[in-house]
């Protein structure tokens, strides 16, 4: 495990672009090491958080030790949600957050965020299998529950269906990485991440040396795995009735996909008069914080307010 705690997109931010003061409900979608929720909360706001990666909540928890005792929730335990909390971590994928909100018997909020991003930490942990950087399996599932790994999809789906996935994350030389991935999975399987990641460099022209070759094969196959398109939708159609009116409901994306998902639910609400845009372009991190987190650089922020 990586004790470099990840540092969020918009970090030291969120108080000041939600408006937030002591007695605010708070909904943070995506805990990780816990940044958000602990802007949040220490701008006395009352805090929900959610994460399905167990990992991850260990982590937070440990992180913010001393400042914050978090109830931790698993929805399957049927838990009783004191009316007075602080801080309540629920163990959830954030796609059942309007199941959870009635199972649950949750406030509504004057804020909800959702980081679409990986946590450093993730990447940072060759076993988890995100990184295609670091040598180890092919795994990337952010839930162990899940039965379906990278290197099952890798050598399951057909070339057109690894095709299809590597253009939803905008990945223009889909077609020679597919061929050089079906090629070599008939030799032997792909259950590495270094493997995989010395097929894409062999098939990729590159002409910059500043982004992996094999970044956007990674991610694609990360958000297959875990389902995060189809999460996303069901998250985005209930977060305007987890919103107390005048509340902020905002979307940190991490590539156009995601982006063009989040601009086109929150044009659609805003037409049906449930939303109203806050920022027609999306927010992106100021060259400060690129200059302290680079690895911000591809964040956007999107925010629209409860009518």
């Amino acid at each position: 495990m990586s004790f470099i705690r990840h540092i969020p997109a918009f970090a030291g931010q969120i108080s000041t672009l939600y408006h937030l003061k002591p007695g605010d409900l708070f909904l943070d979608l995506t805990l990780g090491d816990g940044g958000h929720s602990q802007e949040a909360l220490e701008a006395g706001a009352r805090v929900v958080s959610l994460d399905v990666d167990l990992e991850s909540i260990d982590r937070a928890t440990n992180f913010l030790s001393g400042k914050f005792s978090p109830i931790i929730v698993r929805p399957e335990m049927k838990t009783e949600i004191p009316t007075n909390f602080e801080w309540l971590i629920i163990h959830a994928n954030f796609k059942d957050i309007g199941k959870l909100r009635e199972e649950l018997n949750l406030p509504l909020f004057n804020g909800i965020i959702a980081d679409l991003g990986t946590s450093q930490y993730q990447l940072l942990s060759p076993e988890r299998g995100f990184s295609f950087n670091l040598p180890g399996p092919l795994d990337m599932r952010l839930d162990a529950r899940l039965g379906v790994s990278a290197s099952d999809l890798i050598n399951a789906l057909s070339g057109s269906e690894l095709e299809e996935l590597l253009r939803l994350v905008d990945e223009y030389q889909a077609r020679p990485i597919v061929k050089a991935i079906v090629a070599a999975r008939k030799v032997a399987p792909i259950t590495t991440t270094d493997q995989l990641s010395r097929i894409v460099a062999s098939a990729k022209q590159v002409s910059s040396t500043k982004i992996n070759p094999a970044t956007k094969t990674f991610m694609a196959l990360r958000m297959a795995v875990n389902l995060e398109r189809e999460s996303l939708r069901e998250m985005l159609v209930a977060l305007p009735s987890l919103l107390l009116g005048g509340g902020t409901m905002g979307i940190i994306s991490f590539h156009s996909g995601e982006d063009r998902l989040a601009k086109h639910f929150i044009k659609d609400e805003s037409k049906a008069g449930v939303l109203r845009v806050i920022n027609v372009k999306p927010l992106k991190p100021t060259p400060n914080e690129l200059h302290t987190n680079p690895k911000v650089r591809s964040a956007k922020l999107r925010l629209a307010q409860k009518v």
